[in-house]
């Protein structure tokens, strides 16, 4: 690329449930360094997990009671260049969910999901041991949600750019988190994914995710289909 010249955008052509172009502002206009966002995330954690301690031991004791196993989960994902971490949640599935069936990707009706994790899931309140992940720098707050090795090798394979969406480090929530349905598909949820990439220094774009985010922890409600 040319000095100077500027990447093109990204074409939206999504009927979204809130219009994304009004907030895809240029960089110079209003931004949010990578270097201060780490630092301020870094800030935000701790601050939050000793806020939430209380919720946080809440959450545990129930996972303890009503499923007999570990409380918190913890698997290997690939985050920022491909570099693989360990990500932490609370438990919401039978302990050793995959000793029979292998890795296989979660459904909104999972059968392996407990009546307790089906909300913890609803609500997110699975993934706030992701938090320590942050302090770790593994992950951000905003960012496409981190996947299994296994998957992503496959989806490099069958994805064209699907690679791009390692350019930064994955988050606890996202776009396609917000405006797709618990389904969808790779290729839906890595447009939105590299929308969020491309605009990521947006600091209004990411006060609008975060306040998407808490409107539907608190609604407890699964994102609406998009018609495209």
């Amino acid at each position: 690329m040319m000095k100077g010249q500027r990447a093109a955008s990204i074409p939206i052509n999504l009927n979204l449930p809130l219009q994304i172009s009004n907030y895809l502002l240029p960089v110079e206009r209003l931004h949010c360094p990578e270097l201060l966002q780490q630092v301020v995330e870094y800030i935000l954690a701790w601050t939050m997990i000793v806020i939430l301690s209380p919720v946080m031991l809440t959450v545990a004791i129930f996972v303890k009671i009503i499923s007999p196993g570990d409380v918190i989960y913890s698997q290997v994902r690939v985050g920022r260049d491909g570099k693989k971490f360990n990500i932490y949640k609370f438990r919401s599935m039978v302990q050793n969910a995959e000793q029979k069936t292998g890795a296989i990707l979660a459904t909104e009706n999972d059968n392996r999901i407990t009546w307790f994790g089906n909300f913890l899931r609803k609500s997110h309140l699975d993934e706030l041991p992701q938090l320590f992940n942050v302090i770790r720098g593994d992950m951000s707050f905003i960012g496409p949600r981190p996947e299994r090795p296994v998957f992503v090798d496959q989806y490099n394979r069958e994805i064209i750019r699907y690679r791009n969406r390692n350019r930064v480090r994955p988050g606890i929530t996202g776009m396609a988190q917000i405006y797709l349905p618990y389904d969808a598909s790779a290729s839906e949820k890595l447009v939105y994914d590299l929308i969020y990439i491309q605009n990521r220094t947006s600091l209004y774009l990411n006060i609008v995710i975060i306040i998407q985010t808490i409107k539907k922890m608190l609604l407890l409600r699964s994102p609406q289909p998009v018609v495209s």
